[in-house]
């Protein structure tokens, strides 16, 4: 996994909490700002995923302009302001201005006292 994470102002350190895993829902994204660094979780292949919740076209919030991110089939992430499309598995750009890009991945892990927390890497 890339570590591009690191270098946005404000990267949490790892070890630091996210949010309850029962938050991230079965279907759907959730955005949440970690003391001024935007992450975006959503469940994906089985697992939870987390990407800085910045588009690489111009760095706005993919959520910016509304909630309804992920595609109808949970396949693609799309940026509500240009239409940048997504892999929910990868980050890898999909469609339009994502083509040639991709979101920065996370790592996130669950606690045993079902938390999520930034990963190790």
């Amino acid at each position: 996994m890339s570590e591009t994470w690191k270098t946005y102002a404000h990267a949490p350190a790892p070890g630091a909490r996210v949010c309850a895993a029962g938050d991230v829902p079965a279907s759907g994204t959730l955005c949440v700002n970690l003391g001024g660094y935007p992450l975006l979780i959503l469940r994906a292949g089985g697992r939870v995923r987390a990407y800085v919740n910045a588009c690489p076209h111009q760095y706005l919030p993919l959520d910016h302009r509304g909630p309804k991110l992920l595609s109808a089939d949970g396949g693609v992430l799309r940026c509500t302001n240009h239409g940048a499309g997504f892999d929910a598995l990868t980050g890898e750009g999909v469609e339009g201005l994502g083509l040639g890009a991709a979101l920065d991945p996370v790592p996130v892990e669950e606690t045993a006292d079902g938390d999520l927390v930034i990963g190790a890497g």
